[in-house]
């Protein structure tokens, strides 16, 4: 099983059809995909050429040299033979037949970003069908990270062309925020429907900066003008980077509750409580904040021991769970900075914690013992 998707297991009568099926197809891709160098390396660029490359990629979109080829023939064919819309718009159709087989198939992806981006020069490029496109196409694989990458290179168009039509900075500022919080609450479904979602979490790190510098921008502008704030579904989390990592570390906790082996939960922690934006502004937390950074520490420390406690009961050998002890090793080396580097407590701690990893977890035998020795 890949990602929910069950594998289908063929009969033997099935697997000897496929077989021959097989052998014709690489009779047909060989004497193909022949033709199509022999012209590639002749410089044709024709309406046949154009028609072989398809043929080919019909039969296998893994070989970049017929995407490019292609690229080549529509850039000579365009504007004498083919209509530009026309033309790129087939191949957005073609590219579509082909992620419904084949939705990770990098060069695939790559033609679909020429194709739009072609039609961007010249002002056709349609971005809010494209967004429609992927996120159907992440409802079928909400885990496919050529799909989320996909999705930030529509988003940024869709951005720059934002900006490019607003009448002034301020709605400029307004536009970009309504979009980044779309694409925020969009990850948020996207983890609350499946927590083990790292291309989710990943895009989330990249959003919350650019939205708080956006949020802060637009709330700023509208109290500088005098002009009364439109309420926004985001307020009461981007107050300040300290709400936004309280507000992160709840969704977390669920996270690692509901699979401690997740690695994307753990990768998004230890993000949360290293990042700059994060880490500087618990610092300088005043009386009306809950807690210090070092208190926010101690406390995630605190959730993962009783975590791990919990999965060692749970564990048939009584094993910690490698993450927690990892999470716990991670904490506990930020702590010692914040507290001046000098703890021999802490550090014994640590040390044990890395000699039960190289024996639970012995794929990373050699990382553990290269941290034991620093």
């Amino acid at each position: 099983m890949q990602h929910g998707v069950k594998r289908t297991n063929l009969t033997e009568e099935a697997k000897k059809a496929k077989l021959e099926r097989d052998r014709a197809k690489i009779v047909a891709y060989r004497s193909s995909t022949t033709k199509l160098l022999d012209q590639y390396h002749k410089d044709v660029y024709t309406l046949e050429t154009l028609d072989l490359t398809t043929d080919v990629l019909a039969l296998n979109p893994e070989l970049y040299t017929a995407w490019n080829y292609r690229r080549e023939i529509l850039l000579k064919l365009i504007p004498h033979t083919l209509t530009k819309k026309d033309a790129l718009e087939q191949d957005l159709k073609l590219v579509m037949h082909h992620l419904k087989r084949f939705p990770k198939c990098y060069w695939v992806w790559n033609h679909r970003s020429w194709c739009l981006h072609q039609l961007s020069l010249t002002g056709e490029a349609n971005w809010a069908y494209e967004l429609a496109i992927v996120s159907r196409l992440l409802e079928m694989d909400s885990r496919n990270y050529h799909g989320w990458h996909y999705r930030r290179y529509v988003v940024s168009n869709m951005e720059r062309e934002s900006a490019a039509a607003a009448a002034s900075p301020e709605s400029e500022r307004k536009s970009l925020l309504d979009l980044a919080i779309t694409e925020y609450e969009y990850t948020t479904s996207k983890i609350n429907k499946n927590i083990s979602n790292f291309s989710a979490w990943h895009n989330r790190s990249k959003l919350i900066p650019q939205l708080y510098l956006l949020y802060t921008q637009v709330v700023a502008s509208n109290s500088a003008g005098g002009l009364s704030a439109t309420p926004t579904s985001i307020d009461s989390i981007f107050r300040s980077p300290y709400d936004i990592l309280m507000h992160e570390l709840e969704l977390v906790k669920t996270g690692m509750y509901m699979d401690a082996e997740d690695t994307s939960v753990w990768s998004y922690l230890q993000w949360l409580v290293s990042d700059p934006l994060f880490v500087d502004s618990a610092r300088s937390a005043t009386d009306h904040h809950a807690s210090t950074y070092v208190q926010i520490l101690e406390g995630q420390l605190k959730t993962i021991t009783e975590l791990n406690e919990l999965e060692k009961d749970d564990h048939p050998d009584g094993h910690d769970n490698v993450w927690c002890l990892k999470s716990i090793i991670f904490l506990k080396g930020l702590l010692l900075k914040e507290n001046g580097g000098v703890d021999e407590a802490s550090e014994r701690e640590i040390r044990s914690m890395l000699e039960t990893l190289v024996e639970i977890d012995p794929l990373r035998r050699g990382r553990y013992l290269d941290q034991i020795k620093a």
